[in-house]
């Protein structure tokens, strides 16, 4: 995904990443950056794995969340604060944001 940012799109900077151990019973974290603290921009964020997971959005991760897999790139838009919910599918999994401030 290239940053458009300086023509216009909907990405404006990069952010950084943010890593989440998944765990078999689930792990709830909280997606923040400073330039979003207090105020109502949203991020883009783009979610890799090293293996087999769930994803919820604003919510705890269960087995029927959304699965995502070591192939897959999951592309969310969320609000500076949201929290994400990733559960582990079988073991312990890393999960990597890298977010872009939209």
């Amino acid at each position: 995904m290239a940053d458009f940012g300086e023509f216009g799109g909907p990405i404006k900077d990069y952010l950084g990443s943010q890593s989440i151990t998944a765990e078999t019973g689930g792990t709830d974290t909280t997606i923040t950056h400073e330039i979003t603290t207090g105020s109502t921009r949203s991020m883009t964020c783009l979610i890799t794995t090293n293996g087999n997971c769930f994803i919820e959005i604003n919510a705890s991760a269960t087995s029927d969340s959304f699965p995502l897999t070591s192939s897959d790139t999951m592309l969310i838009k969320i609000n500076g604060g949201a929290t994400l919910g990733a559960r582990g599918n079988g073991g312990s999994r890393t999960v990597t944001v890298k977010k872009y401030v939209s």
